[in-house]
């Protein structure tokens, strides 16, 4: 998806008071020289060339969007700062005290690529304790 038509969608769609948000962003790369490189043991290979691309980039959409160094992090496939909520929703970092429906949970980054969440490809990732410790948690939040 386009940033420019991410961001359009985005101011459509509005966060709702009485549901429980949750970001789970991924990084598979790491700062070298003044950009984000792939760290090639946690990332499928297929990856690697949109990973340091990205790792790279910064620029200004068709819309005027900026992109800085912030938008170089990435698991491959989307870019990390972008897999943490929606721009203008509120946010905050995960806090599993402290988790508040209406607003966007962000998990700190997973260290891993765009497929770790899923059980990787070719890298296989044992992903069950992740989520059930997730399950758990959500397991005892009261109804939003």
């Amino acid at each position: 998806m386009h940033i420019d038509k991410a961001l359009a969608l985005n101011a459509r769609i509005a966060t709702l008071p009485q549901v429980y948000y949750f970001a789970v962003p991924c990084s598979a790369t790491q700062a070298a020289d003044g950009a984000q490189r792939p760290i090639r043991s946690r990332m499928e290979p297929m990856f690697r060339r949109s990973s340091a691309r990205m790792g790279v980039y910064t620029g200004v959409t068709a819309g005027g969007f900026v992109l800085d160094e912030r938008w170089r992090e990435n698991d491959g496939l989307v870019n990390t700062v972008s897999a943490m909520a929606p721009m203008d929703a509120p946010s905050k970092a995960f806090d599993p005290e402290a988790v508040t429906p209406g607003i966007w949970q962000i998990l700190p980054a997973y260290p891993g690529d765009h497929m770790s969440l899923q059980g990787g490809m070719m890298k296989r990732n044992n992903i069950r304790p992740f989520y059930l410790e997730l399950l758990d948690m959500i397991d005892t939040l009261p109804e939003g």
